[in-house]
């Protein structure tokens, strides 16, 4: 919306030339971003083969076939794929449901719902008693730091994705910014997550400890989301709904850092990566859940509230203005179809912000849980070694003397013993 002249933006002539921009950015863009990622690792791989680190492996004989099969069983495939049908199964109903015939009392609806909740018993059996390489190893369930890190990045996507799904959309038609600007807004959390999350990064190191940046983190996203209920508003102080986005994007990069450092820490160094993908798979799976449940608000709510708000407006308009963005932006601000068009889309966006801040809360509750692990020389707090290998002495880290080995680390129970998990001395809870 041109707010000089209050004209409704042409929202395709400018899509295009933002694309055309895009299009000249991107090819240049990634590459000179991950340039210094490519750069570093293959100077490390230069210099473990110069140490002697990585021995060349003899030429392999096997068949395609049998390449194949390893690379899918390596991977999971099978797993991946039983528990990603069953996030589809369960979460499409959600969205779906309001337009199919007869709602949730079409069979296609309850059958995708009872398929999808018995798939995930089946992908337990199929993990912990058929896969040779699984995604989800039973040591990884009874270990209480990536359980309890894998709760708090789920629910902290479903919250996150509740009130992210619909937020461009949003802005769009209530407030009276360009299509630039209103961009720009949509990736104020991004750049903020990301940004901070490298300065989580540097606080660890400083502070050895990560559980207080992670409950400071979780705090600031609560705050940052309960902001948004207030802000959402067409009157609502621009200043304060992209604080709204800046306080989440502030706690969410401290949150996630930290979380999966702190699950990271509690696993040999053999298992950090698939650890780590435990953790995003189902922080990912929070995303899931968290559109669908904006979207089930949105087809929902949407057309009832279009209703109440524009009763001298015939169906099939309301409809049009449902189902495309460009029709609402085409209507002038003031008119009474913008403006009913506005407070139909604030109402339905306050059952979204409730539900966001609702979520937002168990991630804090469960971060109180997280055992405080110290974060020194050592790789993690299971081995007690460093990255070439020598026993270290830290806080954390259980020791006792034996022999001439002098003091090596003696844990109080296993990686695969009670809960999971290896207690050092100087554990914080």
């Amino acid at each position: 919306m041109n707010r000089d002249t209050g004209e409704a933006p042409n929202t395709n002539n400018e899509t295009n030339r933002e694309r055309q921009r895009l299009d000249y950015t991107h090819p240049t863009l990634l590459p000179a971003t991950i340039l210094p990622l490519i750069i570093t690792l293959l100077w490390a791989e230069f210099q473990a083969k110069k140490r002697g680190y990585i021995t060349p492996r003899p030429a392999s004989n096997k068949s395609f076939a049998y390449k194949v099969q390893s690379f899918a069983s390596k991977l999971d495939l099978a797993g991946l794929a039983l528990i990603g049908t069953s996030v589809a199964l369960i979460l499409l109903p959600l969205t779906l449901a309001k337009k199919a015939e007869n709602g949730w009392k079409n069979p296609s609806m309850i059958a995708m719902e009872v398929i999808g909740i018995l798939l995930i018993p089946v992908y337990l059996i199929w993990e912990w008693k058929f896969a040779k390489h699984p995604v989800v190893a039973k040591r990884f369930i009874t270990n209480r730091t990536v359980v309890l890190a894998a709760l708090i990045g789920g629910f902290d996507f479903i919250s996150f994705y509740i009130s992210f799904t619909y937020l461009f959309s949003f802005v769009i038609v209530v407030k009276p910014w360009t299509l630039v600007n209103a961009t720009y807004f949509a990736q104020t959390q991004t750049v903020a997550l990301t940004v901070f999350a490298i300065t989580a990064g540097f606080l660890l190191r400083w502070m050895r400890r990560y559980k207080y940046v992670l409950i400071a983190g979780l705090s600031i996203r609560l705050l940052g989301a309960g902001l948004m209920i207030h802000s959402r508003g067409a009157n609502a102080s621009d200043a304060e709904i992209v604080w709204s986005q800046l306080l989440q994007g502030i706690g969410g990069g401290f949150a996630a850092i930290t979380a999966q450092v702190g699950a990271q820490a509690s696993v040999k160094h053999s298992d950090t990566a698939m650890v780590t993908a435990v953790v995003l798979l189902v922080t990912e799976i929070g995303g899931s859940i968290g559109s669908a449940i904006a979207g089930s608000i949105w087809t929902s709510m949407m057309p009832d509230k279009l209703a109440e708000h524009l009763p001298f407006v015939d169906e099939a308009t309301r409809a049009k203005l449902f189902g495309s963005i460009t029709a609402v932006a085409a209507q002038p601000r003031g008119s009474p179809i913008r403006e009913g068009v506005i407070l139909a889309y604030d109402d339905v966006m306050k059952y979204m912000c409730n539900a966001a801040t609702v979520f937002a809360v168990p991630p804090l509750i469960i971060a109180l849980f997280m055992p405080n692990w110290y974060l020194g020389d050592a790789q993690n707090a299971v081995e007690g070694v460093d990255l070439a290998g020598n026993r270290v002495e830290e806080p954390g880290v259980a020791v006792d003397k034996v022999g001439e080995e002098g003091r090596r680390r003696v844990p109080a129970r296993t990686a695969d013993e009670g809960d999971g998990e290896v207690r050092g001395l100087d554990e914080k809870k």
